[in-house]
C-alpha cells in the first residue's frame, strides 16, 4: 500500500463531494433558496479548506510527490488540473466575497426594509460562481487522469 496514492484516493473522493455539494447549491440558487444555497456552498468551502489543511500534514509527514519519474504527459495532466484548482479557488474566494455581501440584502432575508443588492454586486456573484464550480468539476474530470497514473506507476493497474 502506498500512503501517498491512499491520501490521494482520499481527496479525490473529498473533490466529489465538493462538487456534489456545488451542484446542490447551484441548484438551490435557481430554485431561489439563497440560504440553502448558502449552506450548501459553505459546506463545499469547508471541505476544500479541510483538504488544504491535510495537504500540509500530508507534506510534513508523506512528503511531495517525485514529479522526476513522472511522464510528461502525466505531469501535464497535473498542471492541468492544478490549473482547474487554482480556478475554483480564486472564483470560490471572490464568489464568497461577494455573497457575504448579498446575505444582508431583501434577495436573501426577504425583508422589505433591507437594502436592495447592486447588479455589479449579483453579476460578480454569479460570474465568481460559475468559475468555481465550473473549476471545481474540470478539477475532479482531470483528477481522474491524475490518479490514474499513480495507481498505474504503484502497480495497482
Amino acid at each position: 500500500m502506498d500512503p501517498k496514492v491512499l491520501y490521494w484516493t482520499g481527496a479525490f473522493i473529498n473533490m466529489g463531494a465538493v462538487v456534489a455539494l456545488a451542484v446542490a447549491g447551484v441548484r438551490a440558487a435557481r430554485r431561489r433558496a439563497f440560504l440553502q444555497h448558502a449552506r450548501y456552498m459553505t459546506a463545499a468551502a469547508l471541505l476544500v479548506f479541510a483538504f488544504l489543511g491535510s495537504y500540509v500534514l500530508k507534506v510534513a509527514f508523506l512528503g511531495r510527490e517525485d514529479l522526476a519519474t513522472w511522464e510528461a504527459s502525466a505531469r501535464l495532466s497535473l498542471y492541468v488540473h492544478e490549473t482547474c484548482v487554482v480556478a475554483m479557488l480564486a472564483g470560490g474566494a471572490v464568489a464568497f466575497w461577494r455573497g457575504r455581501r448579498l446575505r444582508r440584502t431583501r434577495l436573501v432575508t426577504g425583508s422589505a426594509e433591507a437594502p436592495a443588492p447592486t447588479a455589479g454586486g449579483l453579476r460578480q456573484h454569479r460570474w465568481a460562481g460559475r468559475i468555481a464550480v465550473a473549476g471545481c468539476v474540470l478539477g475532479l474530470l482531470s483528477a481522474v487522469g491524475v490518479l490514474l497514473g499513480m495507481y498505474r506507476r504503484v502497480g495497482w493497474m
